[in-house]
């Protein structure tokens, strides 16, 4: 035997669900339809080197000598890149680091399968160690750097809007 309020509840509910999807529907013929908002893609061009090192300074970040250096400094690294400055460091000097920057996608997928296979070489493994791209830019920084170091370098260029 059924219990008369559960048969009532049940009748309920339904009704309710059946006015709730009606009035919805006719909402939706009401308001006006909206699309999503579009985000307007940052165009891939968006920094030079010394845009960069200027971020890099500014932030405090010791950085001397940045000159730019069109010189892809070993043998077999691609000269794919618009511009590339490279800097001291001076805890560290001689040594720093570099600034690449690309002028399409495909020439930085270059650049960095070239950086794949020196990771891949236990001769030049040690000097891709602190790598970071953001757009068209890419920072290496010297692998004597300490971890804590160049996560402020790296912090402070991943913040480049």
């Amino acid at each position: 035997m059924r219990k008369p309020y559960r048969s009532f509840a049940m009748t309920a509910i339904t009704v309710l669900l059946m006015l709730s999807a009606a009035a919805c529907s006719e909402m939706s013929s009401i308001l006006p339809q909206q699309s999503p908002p579009t985000v307007t893609p940052r165009p891939f061009v968006s920094f030079t080197a010394q845009r960069v090192v200027d971020a890099l300074t500014a932030a405090g970040l010791p950085i001397q000598n940045a000159v730019s250096d069109l010189s892809a400094g070993r043998g077999g690294a691609p000269l794919v890149f618009t511009e590339r400055f490279v800097f001291e460091i001076p805890r560290i000097a001689p040594y720093g680091g570099q600034i690449v920057i690309f002028g399409s996608q495909d020439d930085m997928a270059e650049w960095l399968a070239w950086v794949e296979t020196l990771r891949n070489d236990a001769a030049t493994r040690r000097s891709v160690v602190y790598t970071y791209t953001n757009q068209n830019a890419w920072l290496q920084l010297s692998a004597d750097l300490t971890n804590a170091e160049a996560a402020v370098y790296r912090e402070t260029f991943l913040a480049l809007q």
